[in-house]
């Protein structure tokens, strides 16, 4: 009867932790910025500090390289391992998001009305010849111009934090250098709809 009773309260417990882990309606919600950049490749390419991967965790071990990552990209339209986790989110209004850079490189956590291409051209192009997000960039003169940090264009480095507390409604995030890196947030008790 004993050994009964232990697994009647194990199995209860797993179901209430369940329970509490799917919870829509959270008032905070951790969403972890991803990348696995090589330092050495991206740095040699696009500038030294690009990529500080080894510098923050020194046991990160392997990385995709530059070369590696523009294949992806240009095959897939995307990077895999270059993502916002989870992709979609229901929760409460006020709720606070939690943002943390778990990356090498610097990303941005844009609000956009409907998703874009970002501000590196090159990315943009490989992604599918994306037309910028005009929260991500404006044209000038033929250039892409970024648009300045703002509490709607948190520009946030590698390893560091940021938080946003979310209005009423659904919303739409992306990476302005990755724009493949994507969020929707619903409210609790509506459906999500994918992003493409």
């Amino acid at each position: 009867m004993r050994a009964q009773g232990l697994a009647t309260i194990g199995l209860l417990l797993l179901t209430v932790s369940g329970a509490i882990a799917q919870d829509p309606g959270s008032a905070d919600v951790t969403i972890h910025i991803r990348d696995y950049c090589d330092p050495t490749s991206f740095n040699a390419v696009v500038g030294p500090g690009t990529c500080v991967r080894g510098a923050l965790n020194p046991l990160s071990n392997g990385a995709i390289t530059f070369p590696a990552f523009i294949a992806e990209v240009t095959l897939d339209k995307s990077a895999g391992a270059w993502r916002f986790a989870p992709r979609q989110v229901a929760i409460a209004e006020g709720a606070t998001l939690h943002l943390q850079n778990l990356g090498g490189e610097t990303h941005t956590f844009t609000e956009v009305k409907n998703i874009g291409g970002g501000f590196v051209a090159a990315l943009n192009e490989a992604s599918g010849n994306l037309v910028p997000a005009p929260e991500c960039a404006q044209v000038v003169n033929g250039q892409l111009m970024p648009q300045p940090p703002s509490d709607d264009n948190l520009f946030i480095p590698a390893g560091r934090s940021a938080t946003v507390t979310e209005r009423q409604g659904v919303a739409m995030y992306q990476c302005c250098i990755h724009p493949w890196m994507r969020l929707t947030i619903t409210p609790e008790n509506v459906g999500h709809t994918e992003i493409q």
